[in-house]
């Protein structure tokens, strides 16, 4: 792919490859060293990570466990309900009452707490401010109904985006992969592909080629977050996966990786980092994105015609 790309750049097929990587600001080596931000503003390394946004949480493990093991528990009460097992059912009705108990505790505990102060204070007391395991705060049945979105929910549109954000940026950004989808186990072989004397790769393991790569990275992360409160496409660990691959490689020298001299610190200022250069990168260029975005959405768009957006053919 490499050297497919590099002829058709110099018989001037493409001009478009590798165009942004100027774009992408640098983390400083230093705390206390000064970079120019978008809005003009001039901020050491430390208050401009102070003021851009946190990496997306992903908890799908928990979301998913939540949501299966109420369909197991439901699931299992239907079954005893229908077959008439007189042993078990007594139990899958306490179980059953106690599921929507628990989730009616959790969403409405405030409205609870408001009726007892209100009309039954003398009777019941001042009931607890929290309750333990979280209950009250909706978090517990928050996590089971985004656990069934994962499960259920098919969002042709939200796939595509992620999609045409991570084209995009590794094109953009001289990457030679299949990029649609980023994982860290591709991005760690075309690291060390890279490093290897005889091929058509641009060295990666530096401090601009690591960037370019987490930027590719989190671009599915940045963009999925700009519409929508949960990750569902995209993952954002697959960054620090991919930093932790390099660490346990045989074939980089730990000599070559500067962060893990620095501490864990470091490695999470480079993710931070990143994500707020995707972030701002797929704002900048939102007309392109948005074009790719639909070309796949059609379901008949090649990587040519993707190719062919960003180069204004």
């Amino acid at each position: 792919m490499a050297k497919v790309i590099s002829l058709s750049a110099k018989n001037g097929s493409v001009s478009q490859y590798g165009r942004l990587q100027r774009d992408i600001a640098q983390l400083p080596t230093s705390a206390n060293t000064k970079v120019r931000c978008a809005d003009g503003t001039t901020k050491t390394r430390g208050e401009r990570l102070a003021t851009v946004p946190d990496i997306p949480t992903d908890e799908r493990a928990s979301e998913i466990a939540s949501a299966l093991a109420i369909t197991s528990i439901l699931g299992f009460c239907w079954v005893a309900g229908v077959l008439d097992i007189k042993e078990i059912t007594p139990y899958t009705s306490l179980a059953s009452i106690f599921i929507v108990a628990v989730g009616a505790l959790d969403n409405f505990y405030d409205l609870i707490k408001f009726g007892a102060k209100t009309f039954a204070k003398d009777a019941v007391g001042d009931l607890p401010k929290e309750l333990p395991l979280s209950l009250g705060s909706g978090q517990l049945t928050g996590n089971v109904v985004k656990g069934f979105n994962r499960l259920i929910q098919v969002d042709t549109e939200r796939e595509c985006e992620c999609e045409a954000a991570a084209f995009f940026v590794a094109y953009t950004l001289g990457l030679p992969c299949f990029s649609f989808q980023p994982n860290a186990l591709e991005a760690a072989v075309m690291v060390a592909e890279s490093t290897q004397g005889d091929n058509n790769l641009d060295p990666l393991l530096s401090n601009n080629g690591i960037m370019k790569i987490l930027v590719w990275l989190m671009a599915p992360v940045a963009m999925e977050s700009m519409k929508h409160p949960q990750l569902v496409q995209s993952d954002p660990r697959e960054a620090g996966g991919f930093l932790s691959r390099l660490e346990k490689s045989n074939l980089i020298n730990k000599e070559d990786l500067w962060w893990l001299d620095e501490g864990p610190q470091e490695k999470e200022d480079m993710l931070k980092w990143a994500y707020a250069e995707a972030d701002l990168l797929l704002r900048r260029q939102s007309t392109a994105v948005t074009e790719i975005t639909e070309r796949l959405a059609s379901g008949a768009a090649t990587v040519g015609d993707c190719v062919a957006v960003i180069e204004n053919y």
